[in-house]
């Protein structure tokens, strides 16, 4: 129980370090659209567009902020997003999608960092009124996922490396706990 304890401190650590990093960036960006080099030389006071993307020193597109934000690319190969979105898109230096901060039209507010081969961590909220945070293997396989659902309830489900459940954590909304074990077949 201590490592998973430990396993977990460290999760919530690289979280706070990616939104610090995350924030940091927004603060960049926001920084740069406040210089007097990206002002124009009329009245306005803020500066209006569909997109603004900075590009790296070879012209690959490293941060855009776009409304809609284009379908992401992973690995050369172009997926569709579950809802047209907006918000800011990092990429790497191929200009493969690396994470970001999306507002779904449909409401869905989503931030996710990636591995090189799809989603490292998400972290959601959805219209539904379900909200989480996943952590996900770098093939693709959620190995953890905290989970408050719509009617209150809320509960942590960590998985082995195919993806089964070993150990949920439970909590409903009038304060019933439960452990399961469901590899063992065993409820606490």
């Amino acid at each position: 129980m201590d490592a998973l304890l430990n396993r977990i401190g460290v999760l919530e650590r690289r979280v706070r370090t990616l939104s610090l990093l995350f924030l940091m960036l927004l603060v960049a960006v926001a920084l740069f659209a406040l210089l007097p080099s990206a002002r124009s030389s009329t009245t306005e006071t803020h500066l209006r567009g569909r997109s603004l993307a900075v590009v790296d020193e070879h012209g690959v597109e490293r941060v855009l902020i776009a409304a809609p934000l284009p379908n992401p690319v992973s690995d050369g190969k172009e997926s569709q997003r579950r809802s047209k979105s907006y918000g800011i898109q990092l990429n790497d230096a191929k200009g493969n999608e690396f994470g970001g901060f999306t507002i779904a039209y449909d409401g869905a507010l989503v931030s996710c960092f990636d591995w090189a081969q799809g989603e490292a961590t998400c972290m959601f909220a959805m219209p539904s009124g379900e909200a989480g945070f996943e952590v996900k293997a770098q093939k693709g396989k959620t190995r953890g996922q905290f989970l408050l659902s719509p009617d209150g309830n809320v509960g942590l489900t960590l998985n082995d490396a195919a993806e089964r459940p070993q150990v949920r954590f439970r909590v409903s909304a009038d304060g019933k706990t439960a452990i399961e074990l469901p590899a063992a077949g065993k409820q606490d």
